[in-house]
C-alpha cells in the first residue's frame, strides 16, 4: 500500500474532508477489494453477502476516484513534466508485506521496489502531460539480473506511447557495470562533470580459510557429490580448486558478455569498442563523453534547462508529488487472478523469519517451510485464482525443508498453472523447488543450477583444547556422535554420510528429470553441483525463457487462457489461519 499523504495545498473549492489522503484511501480500497475477492474468498460460507459487499466496494472506489480526479483537474498546474525517482540502496522485486499501521508511522519509507516502479511508470505512461521519467542512480545496491529486470522496464515505458514514446532519463553520480547496464536502456544518460566512468570488468574470487582455521585448531568434515559442489570451499580449501576455477571462468564469460552486449545495444557501439573501452577504464567524464558511453555532462540542479525546450526548462519533481496529480483511471474489473508468492532466502526447517545479522553461506532472511507450505496450500485451496507466479530468490538450503516446499508445489501444478521467476538466484534447494513449475523465467544474470548435495560439519575438539576447555560425552548408539563437533568421521560413518548424500542427490536428479522433462541418465553434465547463469541455463534446458516478472506473468496468463492486461495481479500474502493438507480435489 502507498504511503498516506497529505495535499500541498487544499483546493478551496473542495472540503479537504473529502479531499484529503483521496489517493491513499483509493488505493487502500483497491487493495482490500482484490483481497476480498482473492485471499481466502474460497472458505467463506455466504456468498451473496460477499458478492454484495464487493459491489458496494466497488462503487466506493468508483466515488473515490471521481473525487480523486475532480480535484486533479483543480491541480493540474502544478503538475511536473518529469517525474523523479531516487535509487539508492537495495531494490527488491516485489512491494512487501507490511501492517497497515506502518504507513501512519512519520517517516516511514519502503524499500523501492521493481513492482513499485513498473506501477508507477505505467501511470506515467497513461498520462499525456507527463513528459517522462527521471532515475537519479545513486549508487543503487543492484545485481547484475536486477539491472536486466529494471532495462526491460524502462524499454516498456518508451515503449507504450508510440508513436510518441514517453523518455526516460538517467542521472548517474557513481557508477559500477550494473548501474549503468540499467541506465543503457534510457533514452539519455547525463553524468556529472567530475564523475568517473568505472566499468572495469568482473573480478571474483574468496577467502580461503583452512590453513588459517588449522592454526586454531578447526577442521572440517565434507562429504558432496562431486568436487563441483563447491559451497563449503572456503572452509575445507586452502586454495582454489580447479573446478572452482573452470566454474568461476564459464560465469565470468557469461556475465561479462550480458553488460558487453547491454552496453553495444543501449549506447549503439560495437562491441569490440566496447570491451576496448572497459580495458582502458576507469575514464575521465570528459572521455566518457567523447566516447559516447554519456549524452552529457551536468548537475542534477542543470537538469531542467537540459529537459527544457526553447530556453524554457522544464519542471521536475519526486514522484511522490507528482503521482497525486495523475490521471487516475477506474479499472473495470479484471477476467481472472494470478497470484504471486516471493519465495526468498535460505531454505530452512520452520517458520520464516530475518536473522538480525547475517550469517555465512545462510545470509539473513531464511524461508521455512511451515511458513511456505501454508502459502501454498492457501493458493492451491483459492478457487479464486487461475495462475500462480513464483518469485524463487534463494541459495538453497536443508534438503527435506526442500522437499517438503517442492511437495506442495507439485500439489499446486496439478490444479493451477504455476510459473517460476528466479530472481537473483535459485540455485541447489532454489532449484529444487523451482523444478516442478510448468515454465520457467529466469534473468540471463541469474545464478542457477548447482544440482548436487553438501554435508559438512566442523571439528572443534583442538581448538577448545588449546584454550584448556575439556568436554565428555556419554552415548547409547553406535552414531549417536555422527553429528558431533569432537571427532571426525570414522571409515564406517563417512560411507554412511557419503550414502546419504548420494540418495538425496538421485532424488533431486528425479524431480529435476520429472519437471523438466528430461533424460535422468543424461543429468549428470549439467548437475553435480555446477552453477550456470540462466542463459546457460536455458541453453542446458533448466531454463524455459529469459526474461523478468513480467514475462512470468504474461506466461502464467497464457497457461490460464487469459490476457494479462484484464487479469488481477495479487500479492499473496501468508494466511493468519494454519491450513491442514488436503488430498487434491
Amino acid at each position: 500500500m502507498m504511503p498516506v499523504e497529505r495535499l500541498e495545498n487544499a483546493s478551496s473549492h473542495l472540503n479537504p474532508g473529502i479531499t484529503q489522503n483521496l489517493d491513499s484511501q483509493t488505493a487502500k480500497i483497491e487493495h482490500h477489494i482484490e483481497s476480498d475477492q482473492v485471499a481466502g474468498a474460497v472458505r467463506s460460507k455466504e456468498r451473496g453477502a460477499r458478492g454484495i459487499g464487493v459491489l458496494l466496494a466497488i462503487w466506493w472506489r468508483f466515488l473515490l476516484c471521481t473525487l480523486s480526479n475532480l480535484r486533479r483537474r483543480m491541480l493540474r498546474r502544478r503538475l511536473a513534466d518529469y517525474a523523479v525517482f531516487e535509487l539508492h540502496g537495495e531494490l527488491i522485486e516485489r512491494i512487501p508485506e507490511t501492517p497497515w499501521w506502518r504507513d501512519l508511522l512519520p517517516g516511514n519509507r519502503q524499500p523501492l521496489s521493481l513492482e513499485y516502479l513498473e506501477n508507477a511508470l505505467t501511470r506515467i505512461a497513461d498520462d499525456p502531460d507527463v513528459k517522462g521519467a527521471v532515475f537519479l542512480l545513486c549508487s543503487p545496491a543492484l545485481t547484475l539480473a536486477q539491472a536486466q529486470s529494471l532495462a526491460a522496464l524502462f524499454t516498456r515505458f518508451r515503449q507504450m506511447n508510440v508513436p510518441q514514446p514517453k523518455q526516460i532519463v538517467a542521472f548517474i553520480e557513481e557508477t559500477n557495470a550494473a548501474g549503468y547496464v540499467a541506465a543503457c536502456a534510457a533514452d539519455r544518460i547525463y553524468m556529472t562533470p567530475l564523475s568517473e566512468w568505472n566499468i572495469v570488468g568482473l573480478r571474483v574470487g574468496g577467502l580461503y580459510l583452512k590453513d588459517a582455521l588449522k592454526r586454531i585448531g578447526v577442521a572440517f568434515d565434507v562429504v558432496r557429490v562431486s568436487p563441483w559442489k563447491t559451497a563449503g570451499d572456503m572452509f575445507h580449501d586452502a586454495t582454489m580448486s580447479d573446478e572452482s576455477r573452470a566454474q568461476f571462468n564459464w560465469l565470468l564469460d557469461s556475465l561479462f558478455a550480458d553488460i558487453v552486449s547491454a552496453i553495444s545495444q543501449g549506447r549503439k557501439l560495437s562491441k569490440q569498442t566496447v570491451c576496448e573501452l572497459i580495458d582502458q577504464a576507469p575514464l575521465g567524464a570528459e572521455r566518457a563523453l567523447a566516447a559516447d558511453l554519456v549524452d552529457g555532462l551536468a548537475y542534477e540542479d542543470e537538469l531542467p534547462l537540459l529537459l527544457g525546450r526553447n530556453k524554457q526548462p522544464a519542471t521536475l519533481k519526486p514522484y511522490d508529488k507528482v503521482k497525486r496529480l495523475l490521471w487516475r483511471t477506474l479499472r473495470k474489473p479484471g477476467r481472472g487472478a494470478v497470484g504471486v508468492i516471493s519465495l526468498e532466502g535460505a531454505i530452512m526447517m520452520g517458520s520464516s523469519r530475518n536473522l538480525p545479522l547475517p550469517l555465512p553461506l545462510v545470509g539473513g532472511q531464511q524461508m521455512g517451510h511451515q511458513t511456505v507450505q501454508q502459502q501454498l496450500r492457501d493458493a492451491r485451496q483459492n478457487e479464486w485464482l487461475d495462475a500462480v507466479v513464483l518469485h524463487i530468490d534463494s541459495p538453497g538450503g536443508s534438503a527435506l525443508a526442500s522437499d517438503l516446499m517442492w511437495r506442495e508445489i507439485d500439489l499446486l501444478c496439478r490444479e493451477k498453472p504455476v510459473i517460476v521467476y528466479m530472481g537473483n538466484v535459485a540455485a541447489s534447494g532454489g532449484y529444487y523447488i523451482a523444478a516442478p513449475g510448468a515454465k520457467i523465467v529466469a534473468q540471463s544474470a541469474t545464478l542457477t543450477g548447482s544440482i548436487g548435495v553438501i554435508n559438512m560439519k566442523p571439528i572443534t575438539e583442538d581448538a577448545l583444547q588449546k584454550v584448556s576447555v575439556h568436554r565428555q560425552f556419554l552415548q547409547r548408539g553406535a552414531n549417536a556422535d555422527i553429528l558431533g563437533e569432537d571427532k571426525h568421521w570414522d571409515a564406517k560413518q563417512l560411507e554412511q554420510m557419503k550414502a546419504s548424500v548420494q540418495h538425496i542427490y538421485r532424488e533431486f536428479k528425479e524431480r529435476v528429470a520429472a519437471g523438466r522433462h528430461l533424460d535422468y541418465a543424461s543429468l549428470d553434465p549439467i548437475c553435480n553441483g555446477r552453477v550456470w547463469t540462466g542463459a546457460q541455463a536455458k541453453t542446458h534446458g533448466l531454463v524455459d525463457e529469459v526474461g523478468d516478472m513480467h514475462t512470468a506473468l504474461e506466461l502464467a496468463c497464457t497457461e490460464a487462457g487469459l490476457n494479462l492486461d484484464e487479469v488481477r495481479v495479487i500479492n499473496l500474502p501468508t494466511p493468519k489461519d494454519k491450513l491442514p493438507a488436503e488430498p487434491l480435489a
